[in-house]
């Protein structure tokens, strides 16, 4: 199956989007809301059962991290925002995670990751406007084991600690 593990914007993220998104002109058609995401990895071919396994020991006591984004650019057909970790990484030594920390947890390589969320589709330079961009925080709830398609279809949801809301223990819910 084709899956791709995951975080989403929350709300103040999705309007500050909705905003840089109706200024684009008809040569970007806006990515849905439901759509955005920041893939922390992807798998073209896995069984989404041993994925949610190897998730679950991974990220058993992540800790969520603080993100905005900022700047912008171009994949093939894919205008996207950047996204960074709030502060740098020194910064999250008292709650004991980083940015770093959660790709490595879902198996990626913190060095040849590109955190972008992806806000249109279609094709030209970055527009004027996003070169400068710089988007409010937020800070993810949860990683997301998602299966690709029309539409995405969140197959579990891992919780991180210290989200807003979020039991201290990390454990999947499907």
């Amino acid at each position: 199956m084709r899956l791709f593990v995951a975080v989403f914007p929350d709300e103040a993220v999705n309007v500050a989007v909705d905003g840089v998104v109706a200024g684009l002109d008809d040569a970007w058609r806006p990515v849905a809301r439901a759509r955005r995401h920041v893939t922390l990895r992807f798998l073209p071919d896995a069984d989404p059962d041993e994925v949610a396994d190897d998730l679950r020991r991974g990220l058993d006591g992540a800790a969520t991290t603080d993100l905005h984004c900022a700047g912008a650019g171009v994949f093939g057909t894919a205008l996207w925002l950047g996204v960074r970790p709030d502060r740098d990484p020194e910064q999250h030594a008292d709650r004991g995670s980083t940015w770093a920390d959660l790709l490595r947890a879902v198996g990626t390589d913190p060095a040849e990751h590109v955190a972008h969320l992806t806000v249109a589709r279609g094709s030209g330079p970055v527009p004027d406007a996003l070169h400068d961009h710089h988007g409010p925080r937020w800070r993810p709830d949860a990683v997301a084991l998602v299966a690709s398609g029309t539409p995405y279809r969140v197959l579990e949801r891992f919780p991180l600690v210290g989200a807003t809301g979020a039991d201290e223990a990390v454990g999947g819910h499907r």
